[in-house]
């Protein structure tokens, strides 16, 4: 970043681009984790050093949550965006890259899974599925009653570059996003792009 881009505001300073607090870029404050450009910046390092090593990629997006927005309010909405990334966290390693894939007020996140194959991917894909269908999330909403949301289903892409294969991380996004499609279109609550 040149020194002309970065501006003052009265919180402190923000990137000239994006607007965003500089040091805040990288983290959605909703979720805790990585935002978008957080997640490209983290994958893309993590990828380049992988070699020709497996890595699979995860793909997710929340079946009908326009409707918990819609029925009991966006506060719920974010409650039940927290509670994903909670399940998510628990599901993987230390070292995975996980982040909110859709910006602000999207309900897609990605898991980068390096030196993982297909098998790994799948086990890993089952178990947050299995994670976000056990999520009770209990929150006020607009009509001043607690919403106790539970059954939540997610749809989930599976993208996996077989060791020695080439291919760059774009490759694997658009591989996993054209999954995601698939997942959806089939009644969405299952796994795509995997052996099933």
């Amino acid at each position: 970043m040149h020194a002309g881009t970065v501006q003052t505001v009265e919180e402190g300073l923000c990137c000239g681009s994006c607007g965003q607090p500089l040091g805040y870029w990288a983290t959605d404050k909703l979720t805790g984790l990585l935002d978008r450009w957080g997640w490209d910046e983290q994958a893309s390092k993590v990828f380049a050093h992988l070699g020709h090593r497996p890595t699979t990629l995860i793909m997710l997006d929340l079946d009908r949550f326009k409707g918990v927005n819609d029925t009991h309010g966006h506060l719920v909405g974010d409650a039940v965006l927290r509670e994903v990334a909670a399940a998510l966290k628990g599901a993987v390693r230390d070292g995975d890259v996980v982040g909110r894939f859709g910006g602000h007020g999207g309900d897609e996140f990605l898991v980068l899974l390096p030196a993982t194959g297909r098998r790994g991917g799948l086990l890993v894909a089952d178990r947050v599925r299995e994670r976000i269908r056990s999520a009770v999330v209990s929150a006020l909403s607009v009509d001043g009653q607690t919403a106790v949301i539970t059954g939540l289903t997610a749809s989930i892409g599976l993208a996996v570059r077989a060791p020695g294969a080439g291919g760059d991380l774009i490759d694997l996004i658009r591989d996993a996003d054209s999954a995601l499609l698939r997942a959806k279109r089939a009644g969405g609550d299952r796994i795509a792009g995997g052996d099933r």
